[in-house]
């Protein structure tokens, strides 16, 4: 009889301990063991901000865009942005969605604030991830375009808008967040397809672009893009979507160690994560994507984006956690 008791009371004790470490977990904004995390009637909003690393980035000197100046309903998501310098302003791209429909929005940076332009791309299809760059003088964009099967090379002759559809890199696969960068003349682009960091190459933008002999790289976690490749002194740093614990809840960076037509490595950065939630602020629920570019003056610009605002529970599920 005694012995029954220690075990029931062995069992109480470690239920409580239990009980309490996913207590502190979930107040604390840390992954919850065995169970993710949901999130309703939340939205992802936009900021950008200025460092002299990097890699280290003080969130509540964020310049968040002014939705009531700009007269942009707290209800519509803005997420995935990408800054581009045109002529001398910085331009924000990125994605706004209503909960049916999601376009390309863009903003152009004003007297120190963020002043919106409108809808740069829309299509019939849902839009997002923006990746915009210029390579030998034209400004190019290659946004997420899933539902059209393909990943899509857009190009323009009246910058911010009328994009149009310049070349398609990948055919017949539903990919998403398209990352393109370059190292020793070959260009590289990740892209994810059902949880799997998939690898593309190509001699030219314009080439015949080929998956990668060791794609897919990795499943799981840490497998979508999370915003530009960073390079610098020979560095190339991969962002990435933390998901542990429900989606979107923080930013990672990967070195790329080694990369070559046939080869690839990289490995975690010691100082992960980049961004994560931010306590009871804008960005409270977690931050998913950065985009950083360095400056004259030596310092770095970046963008990136919050999930805040609405109501969070505990989910029994636990494929909420990848």
């Amino acid at each position: 009889m005694k012995f029954i008791k220690k075990i029931i009371l062995f069992i109480f004790i470690l239920g409580f301990i239990f009980s309490g470490y996913i207590g502190y977990c979930y107040f604390t904004k840390q992954p919850v063991p065995f169970f993710g995390r949901k999130i309703t009637g939340a939205y992802y909003s936009i900021g950008s901000n200025t460092s002299k690393n990097p890699l280290e980035w003080n969130i509540t000197t964020t310049k968040v865009f002014d939705r009531e100046l700009n007269t942009i309903k707290k209800t519509l998501l803005m997420a995935d942005p990408f800054l581009h310098e045109y002529n001398g302003k910085w331009y924000a791209f990125f994605e706004i969605m209503n909960g049916k429909h999601a376009d390309i929005g863009v903003a152009v940076e004003e007297n120190g604030s963020w002043k919106y332009l409108g809808i740069a791309l829309d299509e019939s299809v849902h839009l997002s991830y923006p990746f915009v760059f210029k390579k030998e003088g034209i400004t190019y964009m290659i946004p997420e375009t899933k539902r059209h099967e393909q990943v899509r090379l857009y190009k323009t002759d009246n910058f911010p808008f009328d994009w149009k559809v310049d070349k398609v890199l990948i055919e017949n696969e539903r990919l998403v967040d398209g990352t393109l960068f370059e190292k020793e003349n070959v260009s590289y682009l990740f892209a994810t397809k059902n949880n799997e960091l998939k690898l593309y190459y190509s001699d030219s933008l314009h080439g015949n672009w080929k998956e990668h002999p060791s794609s897919p790289l990795k499943n799981g976690n840490y497998t979508r893009s999370a915003g530009r490749v960073f390079q610098e002194d020979g560095k190339i740093i991969r962002f990435a979507q933390d998901h542990f614990g429900g989606y979107g809840r923080a930013v990672y960076g990967f070195s790329i160690d080694s990369i070559s037509k046939t080869y690839y490595k990289e490995s975690s950065l010691p100082n992960n994560p980049i961004l994560k939630n931010q306590g009871d602020s804008w960005a409270k629920n977690g931050m998913h994507h950065i985009d950083i570019h360095k400056l004259p003056n030596g310092t770095y610009k970046a963008i990136y984006d919050g999930y805040g605002y609405g109501t969070e529970k505990i989910t029994f599920s636990f494929s909420n956690n990848f």
